[in-house]
């Protein structure tokens, strides 16, 4: 109970608050009366102190001194019984009550302690046994939620709905997992949380400095408001899976005080998460191992396309009419170590878990010291970077192809960009290929006159633009130069220009595409291509 909600009770009929008002909406653990001159042994927070005054000290500065001490030892209230001893609260009590927040009460002195005892006592049990009963009735809702659904975001909004409060659930490293929103947001630190997807540095490192991370232990427990973090009172509890720190379950204050049922409430809550990631869990793993055995029969190339294998395909999210790259993520370590093995299985669940978030299938596998995965589109290899590019790893993707010989040609791309590459950091078979033409690299050569060529070959009227392109360069940009070689008008090269731009996505005026086009008609002289003659297939 509150220290507002004891004043209401008839027992206390005639008493009244003297100082310290704002600190009313205490709660109240429990009662003692404490007539000793060294009352701190004998008190514990939250507890309301009744005294007669017989032992406290007379002068003012000593009388302000056990009142600060008081409340810094988390004193609820402190009743004193007038007049006798003392015929009120001295000033200099009062005062420092104020200034501290701790409510002074002077309760008249014919009113036996032992009735207010008896009587607050009786009314905290009665108010813990109908938070109990609050509490079960809370758990079997949300079991019940559990056995209807499969979605934390369902789970916790249940949650929050029944408090009447605002939750969160965080990742250990605060990575936002799911939340349920009540009205305007509470304070700073959670609207940031929210907007971003995970708890900010700021406030992670300010709860570690004050002791609140990592939790120490299984038990929920309370963080203060912290108003330089932009942080008010907060209930949080660990979750915890085989021994493992899987999450953090967040209630925060509202408009009513948090209360030992939030406390009961964010065990309850923290147990039934730990049984529905268990349960995600083991799902993930199925379809790991699923997606892990699949991924492998498509790069050792004994995928036969039978109706059945081409059904388990689309089953597990792959359709071999789609285009797809192979991305490969090396650790630069084989993992011969319990640590190295670990990590990357962290690695390779990050990538599962990034690719399930944009809504691809999330098919990887693990080889050595690779992590290796189909991709979509470029922009989920973006993302996909952005999830791993504070690891210091090197992410290589080889081109997008169909069907299953090309995730193979794909995977064997990015492979040669492994030996290639040796600094963090992610790219594509194409970032690449001018790098490796300037090497010598015979192979990059063939790519490079394909990434050139080869989508004017499959364009309409293909012959002509290439024509016209290699014309260009060859007469040194000039457009009206190539246009007296081919006897068109200059404006017919100009069109086609502007639809080998188009083509090709390229800025045909900049002046390393231009580099690059001089160095493909190098390429494609003859002395260039003596002994093996770069290809344009595709």
């Amino acid at each position: 109970m509150r220290v507002a909600d004891l004043l209401e009770l008839p027992v206390l009929h005639g008493s009244r608050v003297v100082a310290g008002e704002r600190g009313l909406d205490a709660r109240i653990r429990w009662m003692h009366v404490v007539d000793l001159p060294d009352p701190l042994p004998w008190i514990d927070r939250g507890m309301l102190i009744l005294s007669t005054g017989i032992a406290w000290p007379r002068r003012d500065d000593e009388l302000a001194e056990l009142v600060r001490r008081l409340a810094e030892h988390g004193v609820a209230a402190l009743g004193l019984a007038v007049p006798h001893y003392f015929s009120r609260f001295p000033d200099a009590m009062r005062a420092a009550a104020d200034d501290v927040g701790l409510p002074l009460i002077e309760i008249p002195w014919e009113i036996p302690f032992v009735r207010i005892t008896e009587t607050v006592h009786q009314a905290i049990l009665r108010e813990q046994w109908q938070e109990l009963e609050r509490a079960e009735q809370l758990h079997r809702e949300l079991m019940r939620a559990a056995a209807r659904t499969r979605s934390l975001d369902r789970l916790v909004r249940t949650l929050g709905e029944l408090l009447g409060r605002s939750i969160t659930v965080e990742e250990p490293d605060g990575t936002l997992l799911a939340y349920y929103q009540r009205g305007p947001y509470e304070d700073a630190a959670r609207r940031v949380t929210i907007e971003s997807g995970r708890a900010p540095a700021w406030l992670q490192e300010g709860l570690a400095a004050r002791g609140y991370l990592p939790p120490q232990g299984t038990q929920p427990y309370r963080v203060p408001a912290i108003p330089e973090l932009g942080l008010r009172e907060r209930v949080v509890c660990p979750i915890w899976l085989h021994g493992e720190l899987v999450g953090l379950v967040w209630i925060i204050e509202g408009d009513e005080p948090l209360s030992g049922l939030d406390l009961r409430a964010a065990e309850h809550a923290a147990l039934v998460f730990a049984l529905l990631f268990a349960q995600q869990r083991e799902l993930a793993q199925l379809e790991a191992r699923l997606g892990y055995a699949f991924l492998t029969t498509l790069l050792e190339g004994r995928f036969s396309g039978t109706p059945q294998e081409l059904e388990r395909a689309r089953s597990l999210g792959y359709d071999p009419a789609r285009r797809y790259r192979v991305a490969v993520v090396a650790l630069g370590e084989p993992p011969l170590t319990v640590e190295s093995f670990q990590r990357r299985e962290q690695i390779a669940l990050r990538v599962r878990r990034v690719l399930r978030q944009l809504g691809s299938a999330p098919l990887v596998a693990t080889l050595h010291d690779q992590v290796i995965a189909l991709i979509e589109r470029d922009g989920h290899l973006d993302e996909l970077w952005r999830e791993l590019g504070d690891c210091g790893l090197t992410a290589v993707a080889g081109r997008p192809y169909e069907g299953p010989d090309g995730v193979r040609r794909s995977y064997r791309e990015a492979c040669t960009l492994l030996e290639y590459v040796d600094r963090s950091g992610c790219y594509r078979y194409e970032d690449l290929v001018l790098e490796r033409v300037l090497a010598g690299d015979r192979e990059a050569r063939q790519a490079f006159v394909a990434l050139w060529l080869g989508p004017l070959e499959q364009a309409r009227h293909g012959e002509r633009l290439i024509e016209t392109l290699l014309g260009w360069v060859r007469a040194r940009f000039s457009v009206n130069a190539v246009a007296e070689q081919l006897a068109v008008h200059p404006n017919t090269v100009r069109y086609r220009l502007e639809q080998i731009g188009a083509l090709l996505e390229r800025d045909l005026t900049d002046p390393e595409t231009q580099f690059e086009l001089q160095l493909l008609v190098r390429l494609l002289a003859p002395e260039a291509r003596a002994g093996a003659a770069p290809t344009t297939a595709n």
